[in-house]
C-alpha cells in the first residue's frame, strides 16, 4: 500500500512549486505526501476571519481521507490567526514556523541569521517574529523578491550566496533559519551547513520533521540534527501518554 508508513497533507498557495520538491526529496521510504492549493492573497493576515476559517476548512477537507497529518504549508494567518487554523482542522496540525521555534530552542540557539526570499519589509516581519520569540537577531537578508513562482524558481547557489555574503552577521550566528516554504532549500542547507559548521534550519526542513514527528517516523534533517519522535512516540512505538 503506498504510504505504508505514513501520510502526509500538505496546503500550499498555488504559486509554491518550492515545497513540493523540498518534500520529494526528504520523504522517507514508505511516506507519501499529497498536496492541495489555496488561491494566493495579498498581504500576510486574514481581514474577514470567518472568511479564512471557511476556506479553510475546505481545503484541509480535501486531505482528510489521505492524510494522518497536515501542514499548512504558509505563512499567511500564521502570526496572529494561528488559533483559526488550528480549529478549522480535524487532523494533527503542523505550522512550520512553531515548529521552527521549538526546534531552534532545542537546538539551544540563542544567536540567529534570519534568510528569505522576501522584499526588505517582509524580511524584517520574520526577523521581527523571531525575535519577539526570545531570539537575538545577529542580522538578516532577503532577495527581495514577491510572487511565490518567482521564489520557487530560485536557483541553489542564489541562496548560497545570500548567506555567504553576510558572513559578518552569520560568524556570530548560533544557527541560519532559512524562510519561507516556497524556497527549494534542500541542496542549500546541506552545503551551507557543510561549510559553516552550524545549523542550518530551514521552514520545509521543520515542516517535514513536524510533520514526521507527529506520525512517529525517524527523520534526519538536511542542515541539521535533532531528536526525531520527540512529541508524541518512544522507541517502543507507544506514545508517551500510554506509557506514563
Amino acid at each position: 500500500m503506498p504510504g505504508g508508513r505514513g501520510r502526509i497533507g500538505v496546503v500550499i498557495p498555488a504559486g509554491n512549486a518550492g515545497m513540493e520538491y523540498d518534500f520529494w526529496k526528504m520523504a522517507p521510504e514508505g511516506v507519501t505526501v499529497h498536496f492541495t492549493r489555496m488561491k494566493p492573497t495579498k498581504g500576510c493576515e486574514p481581514t474577514d476571519e470567518r472568511e479564512f476559517e471557511s476556506e479553510l476548512k475546505e481545503v484541509f477537507s480535501l486531505l482528510n481521507d489521505v492524510s494522518e497529518v497536515i501542514v499548512y504549508g504558509r505563512t499567511y494567518g500564521t502570526h496572529k490567526h494561528a488559533h483559526v487554523i488550528k480549529r478549522a482542522s480535524n487532523k494533527p496540525l503542523v505550522l512550520p514556523e512553531e515548529e521552527a521555534v521549538s526546534v531552534l530552542r532545542e537546538l539551544n540557539v540563542k544567536r540567529l541569521f534570519v534568510a528569505t526570499p522576501y522584499i526588505q519589509k517582509r524580511t524584517l516581519e520574520e526577523a521581527s517574529f523571531f525575535k519577539e520569540n526570545g531570539f537575538d537577531i545577529t542580522g538578516y537578508d532577503g532577495l527581495n523578491k514577491v510572487r511565490g513562482v518567482d521564489i520557487s524558481n530560485t536557483a541553489v547557489f542564489t541562496i548560497y550566496r545570500l548567506v555567504k555574503r553576510n558572513m559578518e552577521a552569520v560568524k556570530k550566528s548560533d544557527a541560519i533559519y532559512i524562510a519561507c516554504t516556497a524556497l527549494a532549500t534542500y541542496e542549500a542547507s546541506k552545503y551551507l551547513h557543510e561549510d559553516l559548521g552550524i545549523p542550518v534550519v530551514s521552514e520545509n526542513a521543520v515542516a517535514m520533521l513536524g510533520a514526521l514527528n507527529k506520525i512517529g517516523v525517524s527523520f534526519s534533517p538536511p542542515g541539521f540534527r535533532v531528536c526525531t519522535q520527540r512529541s508524541q512516540f518512544t522507541k517502543s512505538g507507544r506514545s508517551s501518554s500510554e506509557e506514563s
